[in-house]
Order: structure tokens, then sequence, then C-alpha cells
């Protein structure tokens, strides 16, 4: 459903209109909307307070009733904050989180007009608002996943059909800009399937450091705290057989033409998109031989300086230590041939979780700020001096899963 001009115009007193019935929408590119699957965009000049709820029942008025609601409110308390919660009113009249982001709270200007977008997606167990008219992970203002402890959240939501548009104690007027299906505001799109949870394929190649196990246990503790905290449903956990340091990252999918147009080679005349990566994986191993043999006496002491809850950044413990890196890291990519995909800044970061989903909110940004402050006091006093040693070639199957070359490729016999 989409019309350039379909306002609606609602008297002030809690008045509440019925805008869709999720099960009445067609698709989108095979995108189904249906109950517990929708997502609105709307379009307001508005400087009062109006609300987007996703009901269980098109009877109206649900305030003041136990209906199953899942609402926003946008400019609430005088314009300070926007808001997610269930029930109308909300539960302990508390919403279950919020954003005080300016672009997420009405306008001060009558004459400049906001988009903002709603969805709740079953599928995922995500409620979402944001900005502008194409909802997507970089415009969200407030997220939250509803697969956690308190389970009944995602129960309550699961069979919302219908959406709901009402004022808040003045009139409001709002377009309707579209109502249909979900999209997918996940972050790491088509690496990831949030709805399968699951990584996908993804190949390339690059040098790793493996951790040794004594940090290895550190990281492992790290994870532990990630995943048991309220922002847990949120993040992928790298697998901890994966864990390690990747300063040179020479070839992924968008940069194998790079190898491709560096003159003749076995690539060149590999038949099919398998056996190309095959030929890449062995040229690259070929030619970075020397680098990989001198693994044995290639050492470096490095240090803990920062971290968040994602990754582990680190420092080597001095400038004889940084020649040793940097001398190491240009010698790769003369043998290889290829660039280094690594920015400095990266070179040294051990990454051991990654964002699924946006940290939107300020009561998960609070959550993620105390989560910060204890994985650097445990780094801090655990972490101590790290000697990496034995750099190994990695063959990546996902973002975040690598075999060693060996195990993930036997040469193929030479051509007669």
């Amino acid at each position: 459903m989409s019309s350039d001009w379909n306002w609606i115009n609602l008297p002030g007193g809690h008045a509440e209109q019925l805008v869709a019935d999720l099960e009445a929408l067609p698709a989108e590119d095979g995108n189904q909307p249906c109950t517990g699957r929708g997502m609105i965009v709307v379009q307001t000049n508005a400087t009062c307070s109006f609300h987007i709820s996703f009901s269980s029942t098109d009877i109206l008025p649900t305030r003041g009733t136990d209906v199953p609601t899942l609402r926003f409110v946008v400019g609430k308390r005088r314009n300070t904050m926007t808001s997610v919660g269930l029930g109308n009113p909300y539960l302990k009249k508390e919403p279950i989180d919020f954003t005080r982001q300016q672009d997420a709270l009405l306008t001060s200007n009558p004459e400049r007009s906001r988009t903002f977008w709603f969805l709740y997606d079953k599928v995922v167990q995500v409620a979402a608002m944001g900005v502008q008219a194409c909802p997507q992970a970089d415009v969200c203002r407030l997220l939250c996943r509803f697969q956690d402890s308190i389970g009944f959240r995602a129960e309550v939501c699961e069979n919302l059909r219908y959406i709901v548009i009402s004022s808040g104690k003045l009139p409001v007027s709002l377009r309707i800009v579209h109502v249909g299906p979900p999209p997918d505001v996940s972050i790491p799109r088509h690496l990831f399937d949030p709805v399968e949870w699951k990584e996908l394929p993804w190949q390339g190649c690059s040098c790793i450091f493996e951790l040794d196990e004594q940090h290895l246990a550190i990281l492992k503790r790290i994870q532990s705290l990630l995943s048991a905290s309220p922002l847990g449903p949120l993040y992928q956990l790298v697998p901890p057989e994966c864990l390690c340091l990747n300063p040179a990252r020479l070839l992924d999918p968008f940069r194998r033409p790079e190898l491709l147009c560096q003159g003749p080679s076995v690539v060149a005349d590999s038949p099919g998109d398998e056996m190309d990566w095959r030929a890449c994986f062995e040229q690259v191993q070929e030619r970075l031989a020397i680098p990989l043999h001198s693994g044995p006496w290639t050492y470096w002491p490095l240090r803990f300086d920062r971290a968040d809850c994602t990754t582990v950044t680190l420092v080597p413990t001095g400038p004889v230590c940084q020649q040793a890196v940097s001398s190491w890291v240009a010698a790769v990519q003369q043998a290889s041939g290829l660039r280094n995909a690594a920015v400095p800044r990266d070179m040294l970061t051990l990454t051991f979780a990654y964002e699924v989903f946006p940290v939107e909110g300020e009561n998960a940004s609070q959550v993620r700020r105390d989560l910060v402050r204890e994985i650097k006091a445990i780094l801090d006093k655990e972490w101590g001096v790290m000697e990496f040693i034995g750099p190994k070639l990695a063959l990546w199957q996902t973002k975040s899963r690598w075999l060693p070359f060996q195990a993930a490729y036997v040469p193929s016999a030479p051509t007669p």
C-alpha cells in the first residue's frame, strides 16, 4: 500500500485510526507481509506526539485494554524522546527502550516535515524505527530484538496483525507513505542470514597469527560476557577456533581480478568458479613461500591497547617490534604482488564478534558502555604481552571461519 497524498487527520485525546491489515497486503519482491510481519513509513510536520501501534485486534480503541500491542511513540515527554514498548499505555508506564537522537524526534519547524519508518518482524524478532523513507541499518534509530530471557515479549508480538495510528493529547496529521513487508535491517547483508542465524559463504585468503591457549581463554571469557548480556541477541560470535590476528588480507571476492590481471597464469585457464578459487589460492601460496617459510622466526610481542564489544586492538611493545611488523607486512605485499586490504588500525585488531543488528537506543547504548568497561578491565589486568609467532596462510570460508591452506585444498596436479 502506498499513496502520494494519503493523509490521516486525528483529533487529540488519543484518537486511534486503523491503517492496514497486514494479511490483506500484497507481497513485494517475494517478501510477504503477514501477521507478525509489517512495516509502515509516515511523513509529518507535526510538532505534537503521535503513536504507531502494531496490534492483534482491529477493535478500537486499544488504549486502556489488555490487547497485545507493540507501540512506538514519536515526540514523547514534550519531544525529548521517541520510544518503543508493549501495551497501551506501556507496561508499568515504562518503554523497553528509547532514543534522544534529534532526527528521531518531531520537527521543530512546521514548514519542514520528517519521515519515519516503523517495523516488526517476528521471523527475526526485531522491532525497529528509523528515519528517511528506506529502512536500513544506517538510518535505524531504535531497535529491540525480543530473543532474550524475557520470552513473553516475542510471544506477545506473535499475532500482531493490524497497524494503528493514534494521536497524543493534541491533534496530529500524518501522510502514509508506504505500508508493506519489513525489509532486512541487519548490518552484514549478503554475508549473514539473520533468519537462519548463520553465515553465508564468502571466500578469501590472508596471512594470520593464531593465539596461544592463555590469551584464547581470555577472549572466550569476553565472548561469554557478550553472549550473556542483553546485547547478546544482536551479535554473532566468531568461532573460538577461528580467533586470530589478521594483519595481511590479500584476496577476497572483489579483489580477485587483481590476481587475474597480473599476466598469464593457471588462474586464467581454470574452468569453473570453484577451480578459479582453488588456482588463486595455490598461486598465492606459491608466491608467499619465502615469507611463510620464515614463520618460525617471525616474532611479534604485542600488548593490549583498547577494546569494544567486537574487537581487541593491540600495539607493539616497542619501536623494534613496530619495525618488525612493518617489514614483515611489506615483505608479504611484495612477494604476493597484492595490496593489503587491512588498513593500519585494523592490522593488529582481533575480532571476536560482530553486530548483526545495530545497537540503537539509550538503554542498549548504556549496556554497551558498561560491557566495554568490563571488557577493558579484564584485558588491562590479564592480557600482559602475547608473543605472536608462526604466521600461516588462511583460506576463509565465511567472514569469520577459516581453514589453513593445507586442510582446505590439496594442491592440484600440474597440467601435462
